[in-house]
């Protein structure tokens, strides 16, 4: 997870316009129209609605809503605001519909802290929406779930992958800038073998084929907070017996902010990594000197998480702003996936996969939530969706995970709450993070 520290600003910047390229033009060419992505006209959209509300045009504003709404269904924030200005247009039954609609997608809001909403409360249905949002708060998956380990001190855990030399886990942290070996008695040792200073570590892969562990590093605010010397974000092969950095492959500056998180290995021994602040996702090919891109910027808002698809020819993504989209392995433009129609896929971070379903680590709404995906044979669309965990103390800010033995092993507290948008500690004593087990049968 990447958000500008995290990727929140990522997911908040859902407020703010896009730009749009300029497509280039020869002498002889005429003019050619941009096509807009969704979450170009998405952000675009909102801002307009901003706009008009600012105006005090309601009327303006709710259409704007609306066609938003049609480019990316089901954004919670985007609900909440259609629900909002319902209600200040003196619609009550459109506000007290989106209620519903949020309701049913299992998400809950503090109602009673809603000034905006106030107005409706008498309203038909009004109280049953209300009450679905109260019992959207009540815990799930509490008797599946234990834990596996905590890490004390504030070094924001994001990955954990298994130790290949047996005993426990490898697991990256941003804030500590490296990769640790945790014992299953909890005794934690440097492990991370570098010539230089090393960045934010975030996503791991192991590649047991070549005895290498892949890691994306990145300069996130809680590694770069007080530092002059900030890197940049880079690719890393890493001799998974030793802890030696074997090979790094930086991203070249181009005057953007670039956080490469999340990390998918084919069977080809090509590397797939997410940039949740540019919105590319980067390849490097078997034998490759260096990163190309796979996925270019336009298209996907916030790309985090990554797993190919059971036969190995396509890469699901989840975009953090947007939700699901699937890529062929032998290159083209994303699809986005179909999803049930009360399905709220906005702000997953993590994707996991036994090649029957994908898990899903939604850290981005509330309740934080595990999720399993069933999709259909040829994993094109998204049939079903189930909360497997939802309120529970251990579960905050949730990142990536591993399939163990049929369970689901994952980050279940990473830490990155406890970190300002500039990188500075919230509070000197943090809670530990928490490495999860969560039962799947």
């Amino acid at each position: 997870m990447l958000k500008s520290c995290a990727l929140a600003a990522a997911f908040a910047a859902l407020g703010a316009g896009g730009a749009i390229a300029a497509v280039p033009l020869s002498d002889q060419a005429p003019a050619a129209a941009v096509a807009e992505s969704d979450v170009a006209a998405f952000r675009r959209l909102r801002a307009e609605a901003v706009t008009a509300l600012n105006a005090d045009d309601l009327d303006a504003a709710a259409r704007l809503l609306v066609q938003a709404d049609a480019r990316i269904p089901n954004h919670p924030g985007l609900i909440l605001l259609r629900a909002r200005v319902a209600a200040a247009r003196g619609d009550a039954a459109q506000a007290v519909a989106q209620l519903h609609r949020y309701g049913l997608a299992g998400l809950s809001t503090n109602l009673a802290r809603d000034e905006a909403l106030s107005s409706v409360a008498a309203a038909p249905g009004f109280a049953e929406a209300a009450a679905r949002l109260e019992a959207n708060r009540a815990p799930i998956g509490a008797d599946r779930l234990s834990v596996v380990a905590v890490l004390e001190r504030a070094g924001l855990v994001e990955s954990m992958t298994r130790d290949p030399a047996g005993g426990g886990w490898l697991v990256s942290r941003v804030a500590g800038r490296d990769i640790v070996r945790l014992a299953h008695d909890g005794d934690v040792t440097p492990w991370l073998k570098a010539e230089g200073p090393v960045e934010g570590v975030l996503g791991l892969a192991p590649d047991p084929s070549r005895d290498l562990l892949w890691a994306a590093v990145s300069p996130a605010p809680p590694a770069a907070h007080g530092r002059e010397d900030v890197g940049p974000a880079a690719l890393l092969a890493i001799h998974a017996a030793t802890g030696q950095v074997r090979a790094a492959y930086p991203l070249a500056a181009d005057g953007r902010e670039h956080g490469l998180g999340d990390l998918a290995l084919d069977a080809g021994g090509a590397v797939y990594v997410s940039d949740g602040l540019s919105g590319e996702i980067y390849r490097l090919p078997p034998s490759g000197e260096a990163l190309e891109v796979f996925v270019a910027a336009g298209t996907l808002g916030s790309p985090q998480g990554l797993a190919l698809t059971p036969d190995g020819q396509a890469l699901v993504v989840a975009d953090y702003s947007s939700g699901l989209w699937r890529v062929a392995r032998a290159g083209g433009e994303p699809v986005r996936m179909a999803t049930p129609d009360d399905a709220v896929l906005i702000g997953i971070d993590g994707l996991v996969t036994d090649g029957r379903s994908l898990y899903a680590l939604q850290n981005g709404v509330s309740p934080q939530r595990v999720l399993k995906l069933t999709l259909n044979p040829a994993w094109t669309r998204i049939d079903q969706v189930q909360v497997l965990a939802a309120n529970l103390p251990q579960i905050a800010e949730p990142t990536t995970g591993l399939i163990l033995d049929g369970d689901l092993v994952f980050v279940a507290r990473s830490q990155w709450s406890d970190f300002a948008a500039d990188g500075s500690l919230r509070t000197l004593t943090p809670d530990p993070a928490i490495i999860a087990r969560l039962r799947l049968d």
